[in-house]
This record gives C-alpha cells, structure tokens and sequence, in this order.
C-alpha cells in the first residue's frame, strides 16, 4: 500500500496544494514549499524551503521567513506540503529539518551553519590576515640593515 503525499528522505508530506489556499495545522510539524519543476521525480515538484512550525501558529507567521522563495519560483505557482509533528520538541523538528535541508539542497536555504555570507566572512578574515602578514614581512626585511663592515669569507692571504 503506497502512501499519499509526496516522499522527502522517509517521511511522507501531504499532498502539494496551492499555497494561496493553505492553512497551517493545528499542531506542530514541517512544510515545504515547492514549485513544479518537471525535472525532478516522481512526482514533479522540486523544494524551495524546508521551515517548522509549532501548535496553532499563523500563516503569516510561518512564512514570513521565506520571502525569497517567490523569486526563486520565478513566476511559477508556489505549492505547500506539509509533515505534522504531534507531540514533538521544537529541537526535534529542526533537527529533521536540517537533515532535510542538507539531503535536498533547497534553493532557499542552505546548510545549518553555512548562511551565504559566512563564506565570504570567512574568505575576507583570511584575505586581512595574509595582508596583515606580508605587511609585517616587508616591514621586517626593511628594517633590517647591511652591516656596515663584515668581513670577507675564506682565508686571508699573509701577503695582503
């Protein structure tokens, strides 16, 4: 017995519905929101953001934090999916939803501890400190001086 919904990793969501027509459940869980994207299967639907909700929350309130999924629908029609969590922590929807977000990519979102600028943060702190490092490398070689008098490697000639 196949079951309805769409399949992320091993938890089945409900069945995409438009989400101009959604209302957020009364309990706890996951969504997805999707766009259709023929490339992806079994069902053609690809993941635009993966987000968690708690008991009665607000629509409003849940996606106000995926803005950026109506630009990277580009103009197609934007669906939901949603995985109820009864009975479930706050940590342990975010948790599953974190692996999700890592297994499938969204174009929303990336990875836990990898928001889009902290590679660039990361990339700039290094780019300073090489900086800062050759500064000082030069600074050093300049402020070494010739020695005034040295005297000559080898042996002396007693004739000299």
């Amino acid at each position: 017995m196949a079951a309805s919904g769409i399949r992320f990793n091993d938890f089945y969501f409900s069945e995409p519905i438009h989400l101009s027509a959604w209302a957020p459940p009364k309990c706890a869980g996951l969504f997805c929101i999707l766009v259709d994207d023929p490339n992806w299967a079994p069902k053609s639907f690809q993941p635009l953001y993966f987000g968690e909700f708690g008991n009665n929350a607000l629509a409003s309130m849940i996606l106000r934090d995926c803005g950026r999924t109506a630009v990277a629908a580009k103009g197609k029609t934007l669906f939901v999916s949603v995985l109820p969590m009864t009975f479930s922590t706050t940590q342990q929807r975010m948790a599953l939803r974190d692996e999700l977000i890592r297994a499938y990519n969204p174009l929303c979102q990336t990875p836990a501890g990898d928001a889009p600028g902290d590679l660039a943060f990361k990339l700039a702190e290094l780019e300073k400190k090489h900086q800062e490092q050759m500064m000082q490398l030069l600074a050093s070689a300049n402020e070494a001086e010739a020695p005034a008098h040295r005297r000559r490697i080898g042996f002396v000639n007693d004739s000299a």
